[in-house]
């Protein structure tokens, strides 16, 4: 808000001073009235014009304000009754005065709301910060009356544009009562650009557990440390916020306990449900080469850019991932990611991601059995299968391979999709490739299947004839061409409800 022809505290000293001045001088010139005159016309017209002067205004590109906080957080907040005030100090560190934008992207949309000095609103142009000198914003938020409509976490952007140049202070929100987990810490390549903030929620030789008594809001990412562990008790929901996820780093270990009746839900925190295929609301779950084994059985992941990725980011160390009964839909890149990783994969459902359901590449050992891949999406809107395999890894169009020895059992999948070619496969001679498909329901063209190491009784091509795909129910119809068409394994006696499973049994997650 710009501001002229004021008497600042600068010029009430300088007006002091000529007081003074007037006073030594006139009891020097009592009786000089016409000097006296004189004096205070020069005193009076110095200081007006002193008073309307304006400080130099910072007119460079790379102009930045310093912030006291970069993320402003408020504990639990319930619909109706406003927040407490937190205080955002803005500080100019340059020798001339800065004028910056300052709004909230939510606009009036916004359940957050901000005074800056002194006048409220949420968007103000061309606020001056004098040289030196700093501002104070008040920020408040208040939720509406609409019940659990409410998002589990409520975040708003305050933007600050000065001279082109853009800074961001995130704002967030719990809207129920919730573990509230927050980056304090920063990621950061050679350069300065920023991977990611992070918390690191189990450090060195912890073992923590998360209950279902109170969700968890993860902003940034959530990092298990090496020689740490995460334990997951059935029923607990996750939500994830933009770009956030759950990191077990090498050495690190989770285990994902939920139950048939009480999965372990992940998902993003802003609840867009009604749109399923709303995806990338959260980032990922990303697990390393370890020493024990990770675990999840019975969860739920929905909405992530890549619903998990397991890889080995240095060597192998003996460790694998156990993946069972659990759902993973809805994901933008991949809904399961392997890279040169050890998985044990049973009873999934893996369904209608932005391009693959799964994706193992650059090697691995794995061994997927009685999962249900179902991509629903057609030809014109992905160009990928629903399934992928490789034992090479390209980081980039113009890089060279990542090779490594790949090794899979595949057996009582369904594969299907709107596509033609569901399963595809690309290997390179310099490592060694290994695919056995036996029992399985796939959609794709036969040469890719003449590609496989070893096959044995597919069901080429067949609708698998699922319940209902528009309500994620893939449990197999009566007269479906699955039944008793699997080859019995003993890792999977019952089905992903609990059902023993039959002998000869089905093919896919559902007896």
């Amino acid at each position: 808000m710009p501001i002229s022809c004021f008497i600042s505290i600068k010029n009430l000293t300088i007006c002091l001073q000529y007081q003074l001045f007037f006073s030594v001088i006139g009891e020097m010139k009592k009786t000089n009235y016409f000097f006296r005159v004189i004096l205070f016309i020069v005193m009076v017209t110095n200081i007006i014009l002193l008073s309307c002067q304006k400080d130099k205004i910072y007119t460079k590109s790379d102009a930045k304000l310093y912030f006291s906080e970069e993320i402003i957080t408020f504990d639990t907040i319930f619909t109706t009754i406003g927040s407490i005030t937190k205080i955002l100090k803005v500080s100019n560190p340059y020798k001339s005065t800065v004028k910056t934008d300052i709004s909230l992207v939510g606009g009036a949309m916004s359940s957050f709301s901000i005074n800056v000095d002194g006048i409220s609103g949420r968007s103000f142009r061309d606020v001056e910060i004098h040289a030196g000198d700093s501002i104070f914003i008040f920020i408040k938020v208040n939720l509406a009356p609409n019940g659990e409509n409410n998002p589990m976490l409520i975040a708003d952007t305050l933007t600050f544009f000065t001279n082109g140049n853009r800074q961001n202070v995130e704002l967030l929100a719990c809207g129920e009562d919730a573990n509230f987990i927050v980056p304090d810490n920063v990621l950061k390549d050679q350069d300065g650009n920023v991977i990611m903030n992070y918390k690191i929620i189990a450090d060195e030789g912890d073992n923590i557990t998360w209950t279902k008594t109170k969700p968890y809001v993860i902003y940034g990412y959530a990092i298990i440390n090496s020689n740490a562990k995460l334990t997951v008790e059935a029923g607990t929901q996750i939500y994830l916020h933009k770009q956030g996820g759950l990191w077990v780093y090498p050495e690190g270990c989770i285990h994902v306990n939920g139950t048939k009746d009480e999965p372990v839900v992940f998902q993003g925190d802003e609840r867009k449900l009604a749109n399923e295929y709303d995806f990338a609301q959260w980032d990922r779950i990303w697990i390393c080469e370890g020493n024990n084994d990770n675990i999840i059985n019975y969860a739920e992941i929905k909405n992530a850019f890549i619903g998990i990725q397991a890889e080995i980011l240095e060597r192998n160390m003996g460790n694998k991932l156990i993946l069972t009964n659990t759902d993973i839909r809805c994901s933008q890149a991949y809904g399961f990611l392997g890279r040169g990783y050890s998985v044990d994969a049973y009873n999934n459902v893996i369904s209608n991601c932005g391009n693959y359901c799964v994706s193992l590449v650059q090697g691995g050992n794995y061994n997927f059995i009685n999962n249900t891949i179902y991509n629903q999406f057609s030809s014109s809107q992905r160009t990928t299968p629903a399934v992928y395999f490789s034992n090479v890894y390209y980081p980039s169009v113009t890089s060279s391979g990542i090779a490594s020895d790949f090794k899979c059992h595949f057996i009582n999948n369904i594969v299907y999709g709107r596509s033609e070619k569901e399963l595809n496969l690309f290997s390179v001679s310099i490592t060694n490739f290994e695919l056995y498909v036996d029992n399985c329901l796939i959609k794709t063209d036969k040469d890719i299947l003449d590609k496989v190491t070893v096959h044995s009784n597919v069901l080429l091509n067949q609708d698998p004839k699922v319940q209902d795909i528009s309500k994620y129910n893939f449990a197999l119809q009566n007269d479906s061409p699955c039944k008793g068409k699997g080859k019995k394994m003993p890792q999977v006696t019952e089905d992903k409800t609990g059902n023993i499973r039959n002998d000869p049994p089905s093919i896919g997650a559902y007896e």
